[in-house]
């Protein structure tokens, strides 16, 4: 399995994977095979198929409290890896991705905001086990999460 950069022929097969693993998401434009300019599409690929997706943008700016560096930052905005091949790594490889593209861009933070709803507490045990650590918000149950790139 490996991580790059999203291609336009991988639109259609990312489009296939949000409707298929995560319907909440909109397909956008994928299965046409753009996206907004600025957004980092990276793909996780195994045995030829695409079976993750991280999107993100890396001029991001925290505006809560506790971010210890001040923007640029990159936000990771949504991340999907087809049922099949979750807890394979596809999503730690994901993440690492997008926060070696950020810091190749300059970026020295990272930060998310975790899905709440069912199954959040282990969406949590997930981006802490990729290196992610919630930010100091006292206000906010679920605050969002960051990474040093």
């Amino acid at each position: 399995m490996f991580v790059r950069r999203a291609v336009a022929d991988d639109g259609p097969a990312i489009a296939g994977l949000l409707m298929r693993a995560a319907a909440r998401f909109e397909v956008k434009d994928y299965p046409l095979g753009s996206w907004p300019d600025g957004i980092e599409v990276l793909v996780a690929i195994s045995d030829g198929h695409l079976v993750g997706w991280v999107e993100g943008v890396l001029d991001g700016a925290y505006t809560g409290p506790g971010a210890p560096t001040p923007p640029p930052h990159g936000y990771v905005l949504g991340i999907v890896v087809d049922p099949a091949w979750r807890r394979l790594g596809a999503g730690h490889m994901l993440l690492d991705g997008f926060v070696a593209v950020a810091r190749a861009s300059g970026v020295r933070w990272v930060f998310l905001f975790p899905e709440e709803g069912d199954g959040v507490e282990g969406r949590i045990r997930f981006l802490r086990a990729a290196g992610f650590s919630p930010v100091d918000d006292p206000d906010e149950e679920w605050p969002a999460m960051g990474r040093w790139a």
